[in-house]
């Protein structure tokens, strides 16, 4: 094949967004957030929407449903050998709290496709997930750890795997 014809035919096909310039690695999803998809499975919807216009409307729902989510529940660690994902409830884990966060803003007409959920660790090493939103401004992550909604890059997380604008769909780092 004519090299020159392949480098003119590749950029054409990323300029038209044909292919990406970043591979996509798939990941497997949590155990436990599988478990609650068979349980759960309106939750789990795939959605065609993968992101949200930034408003001012949508940051001060994001901002209130963070606070008000991190508010009304009390960190515990689960125990034992299963890591149960629930929706709601007055006490739970990371995964309790995005889960919590992305029903309310669901309901608030946030499109579920823009609402990701990613695991990450923490600065003492720990495992820990958090709500990803995909913006047309950037990725905004709600965390029960910080109060304050961040653009992904001012969070210092390194996310290690996310789902998509299907949830039963998930990619590495």
């Amino acid at each position: 094949m004519n090299t020159k014809f392949f480098a003119t035919a590749l950029g054409a096909a990323l300029l038209a967004g044909l292919v990406t310039a970043t591979p996509v690695m798939a990941a497997r999803p949590p155990v436990g957030f599988t478990i609650f998809c068979t349980n759960n499975a309106a939750h789990c919807a795939p959605d065609k929407v993968g992101q949200v216009a930034m408003s001012d409307q949508l940051i001060a729902a994001l901002v209130k449903v963070n606070a008000s989510v991190n508010n009304s529940m009390r960190y515990r660690a689960e125990r034992g050998p299963f890591d149960v994902w629930k929706v709601g409830g007055s006490t739970g884990d990371c995964e309790d709290y995005v889960l919590t966060k992305r029903a309310k803003l669901i309901q608030m007409g946030v499109p579920a496709g823009a609402l990701r959920i990613a695991t990450t660790h923490t600065r003492r090493g720990e495992p820990h997930a958090v709500l990803v939103v995909k913006t047309s401004e950037g990725d905004y992550v709600l965390d029960n750890i910080q109060k304050r909604v961040l653009l992904r890059a001012e969070t210092g997380y390194n996310l290690r795997t996310m789902s998509s604008k299907n949830p039963l769909v998930w990619t590495a780092g």
